[in-house]
């Protein structure tokens, strides 16, 4: 950025007798363009937001290119300029390479932490009446489980791996006696390291529901802590177990995901409206003084 070496005196007489300073001097966003420098940022910011909610599960790379795209043809327009006329375009489009930024971070992040349990729950099969002692191997497609009445999580035969975090694992067993087990409840820092499991609604005796954990939230470390078990408690595990987290309602789990994902990207695409309100409002209400200050020529 250049800053004028005249003083203000020479640069108010520049203005005087040069039309074109005058203008630059003097330039205010018209009542549309500050809707336009407000509006076309934070439309970039939900349409991304919602590829992330919505499309992100399915089409990946096509979500990364769009997301991509845009940025590049927002970052084609941002010029360090001194015509007045550029202005409105310029701050539009650095608006808009703002918005693509925070949109898809966030988007990606609600996405890791709510949106990938839910797609996985709703496009996989839910099963009912599951008994514990059936083969696992038959229901490795399932995203939600309702276990038979006789179903409990055996607490006593629990174990926690720790490295780092707290990695939770208990046998899911029913009347039958079998020491073969083929479902673990699982979760994260919810236990100790023997004998106690408190994820999610392992405590409620009505809980007979679960969400299945995919292959791409399953961690290496619950398969050791299913070997720990093994080891400490004579019990055996099949080659290919399911891991479950323990749940009353695996419906009303798998919905709260989706509306806790849409609240974090709701939540940020209005604090970035209000943000870049705030910011073109103040851009434009100092813009003059701050020609003049500077003294662009």
């Amino acid at each position: 950025m250049f800053r004028s070496s005249r003083s203000p005196k020479t640069r108010r007489q520049k203005g005087e007798s040069d039309p074109l300073f005058k203008e630059e001097v003097e330039r205010r966003f018209s009542f549309l363009e500050l809707v336009g420098i407000v509006l076309a940022p934070w439309l970039v910011c939900v349409v991304i937001s919602y590829l992330f909610a919505t499309h992100y599960h399915r089409t990946p790379l096509v979500v990364w290119l769009t997301t991509f795209g845009v940025a590049v043809a927002a970052a084609s327009q941002v010029r360090i300029t001194t015509q007045p006329e550029e202005y409105f375009r310029s701050s539009a489009a650095l608006s808009c390479l703002c918005a693509v930024g925070v949109s898809s971070m966030f988007g990606f992040l609600a996405y890791k932490e709510f949106y990938a349990v839910y797609w996985s729950c709703h496009d996989s099969h839910t099963y009912a009446n599951v008994l514990p002692s059936e083969a696992a191997a038959a229901y490795l497609d399932a995203g939600k489980l309702l276990f038979a009445e006789e179903a409990r999580v055996d607490v006593s035969r629990a174990v926690g791996y720790k490295d780092g975090t707290v990695f939770c694992v208990a046998p899911v067993l029913d009347a039958s006696g079998s020491k073969t087990v083929e479902f673990w409840a699982a979760g994260k820092d919810c236990c100790g390291s023997r004998g106690s499991f408190e994820c999610d609604d392992a405590w409620d005796h009505k809980a007979h529901g679960a969400i299945v954990l995919s292959a791409a939230a399953l961690e290496p470390e619950y398969a050791l802590a299913v070997r720990q078990a093994e080891a400490a408690y004579g019990v055996t595990s099949v080659a290919e177990p399911v891991f479950v987290r323990w749940v009353v309602d695996p419906e009303k789990v798998e919905l709260n995901y989706w509306r806790l994902g849409n609240g974090v990207l709701v939540g940020v695409c209005i604090i970035f409206l209000a943000l870049s309100t705030t910011f073109a409002m103040a851009f434009n209400s100092n813009m003059k003084a701050y020609a003049e200050r500077v003294g662009f020529v």
